[in-house]
């Protein structure tokens, strides 16, 4: 299985960048909706304080991975940064993923992700990509559902 870089199993890799929690929390309610819409295997990171090693692990364990990550300096959060380079680096392909950003005045961090992914082999990124202003409210909340929706399905 390793050596084909096919996932181990069904479920989805929840992997998030926040820098003041904004994003977190709104990836927390995304886990909600998806467990709501059936999904049983979902697992949550928050990639700037739970362990890089584990998280990485879990994406290939997974079928689906959602990358949601803050907009920093018109770039990315450096932890997205860094769980998107370990999985360059190690091949990583063969998956459906999902982009959510966080940006209040300029978002950027989806646009960062997506270049990333699409430089992987035999990936497909999911539409829409959930933009964030700051904090989640009815329209990306709305946005997530509809993804979420994609995800399960």
């Amino acid at each position: 299985t390793w050596s084909s870089y096919e996932p181990e199993e069904k479920g989805i890799v929840v992997a998030c960048a926040s820098i003041h929690g904004n994003t977190k929390r709104a990836m927390q309610k995304f886990v909600e909706i998806l467990k709501e819409k059936g999904e049983e295997h979902v697992v949550f990171f928050d990639l700037a304080r739970d362990d890089m090693a584990e998280a990485i692990a879990c994406a290939y364990r997974y079928d689906r991975l959602v990358l949601a990550g803050a907009t920093y300096d018109a770039s990315l959060f450096p932890c997205m940064e860094d769980f998107l380079y370990h999985l360059k680096i190690k091949n990583f392909q063969n998956r459906r993923v999902a982009l959510v950003e966080n940006g209040t005045w300029a978002p950027g961090a989806a646009k960062e992700m997506r270049a990333a992914v699409e430089a992987m082999k035999q990936m497909t990124v999911l539409e829409p990509v959930v933009t964030i202003r700051s904090a989640l409210n009815e329209d990306s909340r709305n946005a997530m559902e509809q993804l979420a929706g994609k995800l399960v399905g």
